[in-house]
C-alpha cells in the first residue's frame, strides 16, 4: 500500500506578504499574486490531505473553499507557527508523511506525485528527511518527513535553511534524499525572480509592467 501524503502549507494574510516585491507591484497586485500562487499549492486533490496552517480568518475562509483543512495557530512567524500547529496538523490527518511546502511556488503543480516517487526511493523502506531546495540552494522550498519525524522536528526556516535541516537529519541520523526539480525550485521572494516566472506574473497581473 503506497505511503500516504498530508500537505501542509503554512501561508499568511495575502494583503501582507511579498513586502520585498514593493518596487515592482502595487499593494493590491502584490495580494493578487500571493493570492494566485498559494492557488497552485493548494489545490483541491483527492490523493493527499492538505492542511493550511494561518492565524488569518479570511485564510481560514479561503482555505476552506479550497477544500483544504485548516490548522489555526496565534503564532507568529513560520518556525513558530508550524511548531504551534505540529498536534493540530498530526490530529488532521493519519498520513505516514508530512509534507511542508512554501505557498509561493507558482509551478508546483504535482509536489505530492513529486514527494512520492522520492519516498519511493528511500534507502530499503526506512526513515529519511526529503529536501526541495530553491535556485540558490539557500532554502527548504518543500519538506518531507515521516510521521514520526515530524513530531520531533525542530524547524529551522530562514537563511541558510537547507543547511540547517540537513544538520539536523544528520543529528538524528536519518538520510537525506534531495529532490532535483525545477517546479519546486523556483519561488518569488525578490525581483530577481520574476524573470524565471514572468509568464505566470504577466497571466495573473495583465497590468504588471516589468521593469
Amino acid at each position: 500500500m503506497p505511503d500516504r501524503i498530508a500537505l501542509v502549507i503554512p501561508v499568511r494574510s495575502f494583503e501582507h506578504g511579498k513586502t520585498r516585491l514593493a518596487d515592482d507591484f502595487t499593494p493590491e497586485q502584490r495580494a493578487r499574486l500571493a493570492r494566485a500562487m498559494a492557488e497552485v499549492v493548494v489545490a483541491p486533490r483527492g490523493d493527499a490531505d492538505t492542511i493550511v496552517v494561518c492565524n488569518d480568518e479570511s485564510i481560514e475562509r479561503w482555505a476552506r473553499s479550497r477544500g483544504a483543512k485548516v490548522a489555526l495557530t496565534d503564532a507568529r512567524g513560520l518556525n513558530p507557527s508550524l511548531t504551534a500547529s505540529r498536534e493540530s496538523v498530526l490530529r488532521s490527518t493519519n498520513a505516514d508523511w508530512i509534507v511542508i511546502a512554501h505557498a509561493d511556488l507558482p509551478l508546483a503543480t504535482d509536489i505530492v506525485g513529486t514527494v512520492a516517487e522520492a519516498i519511493a526511493t528511500r534507502p530499503q523502506g526506512g526513515d529519511c528527511v526529503i529536501v526541495a531546495t530553491d535556485r540558490r540552494r539557500d532554502g527548504t522550498n518543500v519538506l518531507a518527513l515521516s510521521r514520526a519525524t515530524f513530531a520531533r522536528w525542530e524547524f529551522a526556516y530562514g537563511p541558510n535553511s537547507l543547511a540547517a535541516h540537513c544538520a539536523q537529519a544528520s543529528r538524528l541520523g536519518l538520510p537525506v534524499i534531495e529532490i532535483d526539480d525545477s517546479s519546486l525550485a523556483v519561488d518569488i521572494d525578490t525581483h530577481d525572480d520574476l524573470h524565471a516566472v514572468r509568464d505566470f506574473v504577466s497571466a495573473v497581473l495583465p497590468d504588471w509592467t516589468p521593469r
